[in-house]
């Protein structure tokens, strides 16, 4: 029984993991891609953990488990918020460059908020 609920709780926390990878290769921008892998990497490692947990059977175990998982959650937190500084950073200078009222995208093509490609044409054609 225990041994059948933590392999459930192990391939759980794998799916979320896969999902996460799924999601930062599929969506178009670094924010959208972030917003998925941050919740993914979250809750994957908390399942493989608490699956861990309850196969090992032992409270201190348990207890390094959830000190390893609180310590994974603050670099997820630090990393994400480093990348976003990172494109917001970019992000500017590309608006910057473009001159006054051009789009915030970076490069020729951009997103809009849901998600749709678009071209930018320069001003003038």
């Amino acid at each position: 029984m225990i041994t059948g609920l933590s392999a459930v709780l192990i391939v759980c926390g794998v799916l979320f993991f896969t999902a996460g990878t799924a999601a930062l290769i599929r969506f178009p921008d670094i924010r959208s891609q972030l917003h998925a892998l941050t919740k993914a990497d979250n809750l994957g490692p908390g399942l493989i953990m608490v699956g861990a947990a309850v196969y090992l059977g032992s409270w201190s175990s348990a207890a390094l488990l959830a000190i390893a998982w609180v310590l994974t959650l603050g670099s997820a937190s630090v990393s994400a918020h480093a990348l976003t500084a990172r494109e917001a950073t970019e992000h500017d200078a590309a608006r910057t460059l473009n001159g006054p009222g051009a789009s915030p995208a970076v490069g020729e093509m951009g997103f809009r908020s849901h998600g749709e490609r678009v071209r930018h044409r320069p001003h003038g054609r």
